[in-house]
């Protein structure tokens, strides 16, 4: 059937003014005049404006000048008897909307009680909100109280434990189904909210030793369903939550997965690619469909797809618990991987569905700003929004036990909303962490007040993605190029510079050093094609020079699952939805490279015990630390302590292929020679491809 074509619509664009718009397709676009119909009390108010000129084709624009109470249902009707709702949803773009309307309770959403269970949702906008509840297949209604700022509420007496509900929500005449944004439990594939006691699910504390330092953290990254997806990982609940409580798993071989191996590996911190609840993989038959998860669908419930019943409430938060506790209770922080820049669906989401305009930054013309290239931003700046994104922080932080947070596209959210998520996680952890992608992305914002690595100086305690870092050690996202470990040795003073990050920060603790992450090829895949002319070998060595680089620099090192036993996805880059043959960590790969394992923990084990390789402050860097150039291709990173296991390191770093003579000073021994390298006569031969580390 054809659609009907609009002939009038009506929006209130401040809160004493509307505009109509009328179709030239309708007399002309000319009606001698409008009344404002008021549907509760039948009230017609005759309203007195002008037509404006217009270069709209298909509408004629006229602006009123007229006063409304917002909660009430309103037409606009013309000369000839035409009518239209008065659309309240552009109010949300107005200035003076958040001075109105900001609400500060901590009520938001379902407070259960075995006698009764209070809603609140803020929908300022909606001319009405009804509560619907499901409890043992029975549906209920019931009418919610608009109240101050918009905050409309119900109070329904009797034990509503896991009963299902979600509000309807009218706008412009029509009621549309919203699920509720603070909800702590959903049903499968976000059909429904569940409602949980709180008390059923008390946060387990384990003690960890308190980040004196940021910079004593190493941080590992991973994917709750590559970590254990695979044959290989000996893990029973793959891609669950649960699989990270599983103690004693191994490979074919007999060698440790899982929790152990990250025990044992000696990180700090484990960052996990999104666990909120996000848009494409169908929670009932999540093998059919893949995806990291950066396509969020609500911040406030676990994902489904992770949990081994999706339409368990209690146990989307249970196993996310549990699956924190274990890692707690091995040493491990939790850092998450927070996606509050864009969301997958704008029109479909809770957010803009109770308070349209309001949670999604629009442009001057009124179009939504997209500088994630997913179709929309989050407007930060709202305080509503800045809100939310502040109470859901604290709700991963004080009811899952999270130790930070690493933020997608940091660039798109504003400074001052992200130095308020790192003032409320220290207020709670004094060891809270917090960083980011600082990527200058083209959104609504100004770019001064972006969270961008080139505004670091302006949020001196968060932490940034070096990309400097990244590119000058590995090559760029070009999988041709080549950085200065895979051969290119003009990159040599580039990369001194990277290796103690001098002056590119405010301070050294922001600067987060990798070569290596989720996003864009693995190292492993991206050397088959820079240094494709070099034997398996040959790539191996420089592959094992960038993880050492990364773990001994200056800053926080941060490693991606797998790149210590040469990670591949098969020469793919953005793998987000290519499913779990590439995606699944391959445990055996890493019985091929116990070698480079026990290498790595070397690596981690210098780092954990001698401060010079983790110093805080710029002034101990320039103090204690040198890099030299020696012969234009390789680097001598020279170290002073005064308290660990040594005084005095000496770190040669030979991306070339020629073998280097350097002469050593008395009461230097080697603690690590990649190619078993000794010193003769106060001399030391440093091999092509070749990590050195002396000691004295």
């Amino acid at each position: 059937m054809e659609k009907t074509a609009v002939r009038m619509k009506a929006y209130a664009v401040n809160f004493n003014e509307v505009r109509v718009y009328l179709s030239k397709n309708y007399y002309n676009g000319i009606s001698s005049k409008f009344y404002l119909k008021n549907l509760e009390t039948d009230e017609l108010l005759l309203l007195s404006g002008d037509a404006l000129e217009s270069t709209n084709s298909d509408f004629q624009e006229y602006a009123f000048h007229v006063t409304f109470k917002m909660g009430r249902v309103y037409k606009i009707v013309d000369a000839y008897g035409l009518t239209c709702f008065l659309d309240f949803s552009k109010l949300a773009m107005c200035k003076e909307f958040d001075e109105l309307y900001f609400y500060d309770g901590n009520d938001l959403g379902s407070q259960y009680t075995k006698e009764k269970t209070t809603f609140k949702v803020w929908a300022p906008l909606s001319t009405g909100v009804i509560l619907k509840i499901v409890k043992n297949g029975q549906d209920y209604l019931y009418p919610m109280e608009r109240g101050l700022k918009g905050v409309y509420s119900a109070e329904v007496e009797g034990d509503l434990e896991l009963a299902h509900y979600f509000y309807l929500v009218k706008h412009a005449g029509n009621y549309d189904i919203a699920m509720d944004p603070y909800a702590y439990a959903s049903s499968s594939n976000g059909r429904t909210n569940i409602i949980v006691d709180l008390q059923k699910v008390p946060l387990k504390k384990y003690p960890l030793q308190p980040l004196v330092h940021k910079t004593d953290a190493i941080i590992y990254e991973t994917s709750v369903r590559d970590f254990s997806m695979s044959s290989t990982s000996g893990m029973k609940n793959k891609g669950k939550f649960l699989a990270f409580t599983e103690p004693h798993t191994s490979t074919d071989s007999g060698n440790p997965t899982g929790l152990d191996y990250l025990s044992c590996l000696g990180v700090t911190h484990i960052q996990l690619m999104p666990i909120n609840d996000f848009a494409t993989v169908d929670e009932k038959n999540p093998l059919e469909l893949y995806n990291w998860g950066y396509d969020p669908a609500a911040y406030n419930v676990t994902e489904g797809s992770y949990v081994s019943n999706p339409d368990d409430g209690y146990k989307r938060i249970l196993e996310a618990q549990q699956m924190i506790e274990a890692l707690h209770s091995r040493g491990l922080r939790v850092v998450l991987d927070v996606v509050y820049n864009h969301m997958h669906d704008v029109n479909m989401n809770a957010l803009e569905k109770t308070v349209p305009h309001y949670f999604f930054r629009r442009n001057n013309d009124g179009s939504l700003s997209n500088g994630s290239w997913c179709g929309n931003d989050l407007n930060t700046t709202a305080k509503m929004c800045r809100k939310y994104i502040l109470d859901m922080c604290k709700r991963w932080q004080t009811l899952y036990g999270i130790d930070g947070y690493r933020f997608d596209l940091m660039g798109i959210i504003d400074q001052e909303t992200m130095k308020l998520i790192d003032a409320q996680g220290k207020a709670l952890d004094s060891s809270f962490m917090v960083y980011g992608e600082g990527w200058n992305m083209m959104t609504a914002l100004a770019e001064n007040k972006r969270t961008t690595i080139q505004n670091n100086h302006q949020t001196p305690h968060i932490g940034f993605f070096n990309d400097f870092f990244r590119d000058t050690l590995r090559g760029t996202n070009q999988m041709e190029s080549k950085g200065y470990f895979s051969g290119d040795t003009y990159k040599t003073n580039d990369a001194m510079k990277a290796i103690c990050n001098l002056d590119m920060f405010e301070n050294i603790s922001q600067s987060i050093n990798y070569v290596e992450c989720h996003d864009n090829a693995t190292c492993y895949d991206k050397l088959q094609i820079s240094n494709y002319d070099e034997d398996e070998e040959t790539k191996k060595k420089r592959l094992r020079l960038m993880l050492a680089a990364v773990i001994l620099s200056q800053g926080i090192p941060f490693i991606h699952s797998g790149q210590e036993f040469f990670r591949t996805k098969g020469g793919q880059s953005n793998t987000y939805n290519a499913g779990d043959q590439v995606n699944a960590l391959d445990w055996n790969r890493k019985d091929c490279e116990i070698d480079t394992i026990q290498f790595v923990q070397f690596l981690i084990h210098l780092r954990k015990n001698n401060p010079c390789f983790r110093y805080d402050d710029y002034d101990m860097i320039r103090e204690n630390i040198k890099t030299e150039n020696i012969e234009h291709r390789m680097i001598q990173y020279s170290l002073h302590q005064d308290e660990g296991e040594h005084q005095d390191f000496i770190v040669y770093f030979n991306a070339s292929l020629d073998s280097i003579e350097v002469d050593v000073e008395e009461g230097y021994t080697v603690l690590c020679h990649s190619e078993k390298g000794n010193i003769v006569n106060h001399k030391l031969t440093v091999n092509g491809i070749c990590f050195v580390v002396l000691a004295r």
